[in-house]
């Protein structure tokens, strides 16, 4: 999961972790075996690790109050590129919401 860091990020993998663990019982059929989260603070390393080795990806990652425009552009359709390249070249071709 891309975007850890943010609001919806951050709740998303709770809910997720809450699954894992069976706190969360409302998604029975959702086996969980690991949860990868990616953020700012993390290295392309780790990203192409994360692609290679994940089910699913939800890319929650982005730019919604840049100081200049060029950093919605590269927080957005910049990153979406990287992350796509990188399961790619990973022949990584899981669904993504």
């Amino acid at each position: 999961m891309t975007g850890t860091a943010g609001f919806v990020g951050r709740y998303l993998v709770e809910n997720l972790k809450n699954i894992w663990d069976g706190k969360n019982r409302t998604r029975p059929n959702i086996k969980i075996d690991e949860i990868y989260e990616y953020d700012r603070e993390k290295t392309l390393e780790e990203l192409n690790q994360f692609c290679s080795g994940c089910d699913f990806v939800f890319n929650l990652a982005g730019v919604n109050r840049p100081k200049d425009p060029k950093e919605f552009k590269e927080g957005n359709s910049g990153f979406a590129s990287t992350l796509l390249d990188t399961l790619k070249r990973n022949n990584n071709t899981r669904p993504a919401p």
